[in-house]
């Protein structure tokens, strides 16, 4: 379906644009994604700001980032790619991010012959204005974190799930279904190709997933800690040692998050959202509050100023996992050699 030559997914990591970490892995036999991003800063929280100007300029703002992000992947990359939207219905700008995606879609040749799914996310996969995707002759997958959900994505009509487990970094379900618990249940419940992340990082997980029945592993915070990821080097760091600085707990954290449950790398920033996620549920301050804290710390760790105590770190639990900061090429082949040498092994334990 994908065109790919390894069934290795990157993870979109909205609100970056992941551009420079699509390239690499597509470049690697792998399949990249170019995330959703959000607006700059200076231009508030577009998913709430009520200002009709402010909210123009953001738009334009995340247009710029998302269709800069695609024609820089599709002219550099070697391989074919994709392109992930968060469709909660707060976000405003989605609608009109996929006229301009078709768009780009229907002109730019290089985007035609490489651009081959939208992966959806953190949203109704029934919207109406969906279907345009494959309308367009573009595959549409969603990304679920339960039964309930894989059911409904299908039902929708997409072309494979995605679904994670709670071991995931970033937005994770409201109730904490584990990847080996909800893969092969999901799995078992869709008539359709599945994805599976959520604590993936290796060749021993593409072999257990593949062993329950999906068909490609999809993984996010092991391709953060690589060379090619865009995002700065001290959080890759900080990843890479968080099994040395918790070494009796888990390193990450799950709060309220704008979408939902949100998992985090622990650090100051961490806490405080997680002290605001109690206030929120004794209504002491509003969503509100939660959105603007958050927004606030979205650029500030993995950004350029690289600030690890009051930035935002999304990262999942196999952060304890990662020790060293490899390229693509070389996540890409090592999990293949692991993979086939283990598949090797256990073929002649079956003979």
């Amino acid at each position: 379906m994908l065109g790919i030559e390894y069934p290795i997914i990157q993870a979109p990591m909205g609100p970056y644009d992941t551009k420079d970490l699509a390239v690499a892995v597509s470049n690697a036999g792998g399949f990249g994604m170019a995330s959703h991003p959000v607006p700059d800063p200076q231009y508030g929280i577009a998913t709430i700001i009520s200002d009709d100007e402010t909210r123009a300029k953001a738009y334009e703002n995340i247009k710029q980032k998302f269709i800069g992000s695609v024609r820089h992947v599709a002219a550099n990359a070697k391989g074919n790619f994709g392109v992930n939207f968060r469709v909660a219905t707060v976000q405003f700008d989605v609608p009109m991010l996929l006229d301009e995606l078709l768009k780009e879609y229907d002109t730019n040749p290089a985007v035609k012959k490489k651009l081959r799914v939208v992966i959806c996310s953190a949203g109704d996969p029934s919207q109406r204005y969906l279907r345009k995707i494959k309308d367009a002759g573009l595959l549409r997958f969603h990304t679920v974190p339960s039964v309930y959900h894989a059911k409904k994505a299908e039902k929708s009509g997409v072309d494979a799930i995605v679904v994670t487990g709670y071991e995931a970094g970033g937005h994770v379900a409201h109730e904490p279904f584990h990847t080996f618990v909800t893969v092969p249940e999901v799995i078992k419940s869709v008539n359709l190709p599945v994805i599976a992340g959520g604590g993936v990082c290796d060749g021993s997980g593409l072999v257990a997933m593949l062993a329950f029945g999906a068909q490609a592993i999809y993984m996010g915070t092991r391709f953060i800690v690589t060379k090619e990821c865009e995002f700065n080097d001290k959080v890759k760091v900080m990843i890479m040692e968080s099994s040395v600085k918790n070494p009796r707990e888990d390193p990450t954290i799950v709060t309220q998050g704008v979408y939902g449950p949100l998992r985090h790398l622990k650090n100051k920033f961490a806490f405080e959202l997680a002290e605001m996620t109690q206030k929120l549920k004794r209504k002491e301050i509003s969503i509100e509050d939660v959105y603007k804290f958050e927004s606030a710390a979205t650029y500030r760790a993995k950004g350029e100023e690289g600030n690890l105590d009051d930035g935002a770190i999304w990262c999942g639990q196999v952060a304890v996992r990662l020790h060293e900061k490899p390229s693509c090429k070389d996540v890409v082949d090592g999990i293949m050699a692991e993979a086939t040498e283990i598949m090797q092994r256990l073929g002649k334990l079956a003979t």
